[in-house]
């Protein structure tokens, strides 16, 4: 089976068997769960099926001792490649799905995806950059009451299962004559928000819309709290 893959696939490099299962049994990571996986997605679980891995990924150093690991809720889970690589490795690559960008009062906010299309139930991330006019700023968190701080939201749908956002440090900074502690954006901040796609296959695009929230200021004046809602689509990916 593996051979008729790699012939299919093109593969040259050699592949693994696992035969028997004992080695997925042996790292924990047998799915025992298959039939009920299988029915969360409309499906029977085949005979042929059992004995299948929950998807994991395992980080080797230099001398062989696992560093990182993510081991994925079932089967059909799975982590994209640009969120694996920067989490796992460092390696930050740009983005490469749809941008679509607004202009708010001092800002510029725009939100892309890692990739152009999803696939189905893997775990990708929506960026969304801010970018600053010089002189200004935006609050972070934490922050006094009565301040506005940076959010991003994208709406839940159905289809949709989207995580907290992750947002960057801010800067500490004080204002002359108050005791408050402030922390707040310059230039330009980056926040992702994982999100997966959990359709049934064939079920097209899927939008998202992103609302941010923030309140632009300089050191002489605060302008009122404003908000930008961008809107983008994702097509499903092909099968590879």
């Amino acid at each position: 089976m593996l051979r008729q893959f790699a012939d299919a696939k093109g593969i040259t490099f050699p592949l693994l068997s696992d035969v028997g299962s004992r080695v997925i049994t042996d790292l924990g990571l047998l799915d025992r769960d298959l039939a009920a996986h299988q029915a969360e997605f409309g499906l029977e679980a085949r005979e042929s099926q059992f004995g299948v891995a929950y998807p994991a990924v395992f980080v080797l150093n230099e001398t062989g001792h696992v560093v990182e690991k993510w081991i994925g809720e079932n089967y059909r889970a799975r982590v994209g490649p640009l969120k694996l690589l920067d989490e796992t490795l460092g390696l930050t690559l740009a983005p490469a799905g749809p941008h679509h960008s607004q202009v708010g009062s001092h800002v510029t906010v725009s939100a892309t995806a890692d990739s152009l299309t999803y696939v189905r139930w893997q775990e990708t991330r929506l960026h969304v950059l801010i970018d600053i006019e010089a002189g200004w700023h935006i609050y972070g968190r934490p922050i006094p009451d009565g301040y506005i701080p940076l959010t991003v939201d994208v709406e839940s749908v159905p289809e949709l299962e989207v995580r907290s956002p992750e947002y960057p440090a801010a800067r500490p900074f004080r204002i002359e004559g108050l005791d408050d502690a402030f922390h707040v954006y310059e230039t330009r901040v980056e926040v992702l928000v994982p999100f997966a796609v959990k359709v049934a296959a064939g079920f097209g695009s899927v939008g998202l819309k992103v609302n941010v929230g923030y309140q632009t200021c300089n050191e002489a004046e605060c302008l009122p709290p404003d908000h930008l809602t961008i809107e983008l689509s994702l097509d499903e990916s092909a099968p590879a």
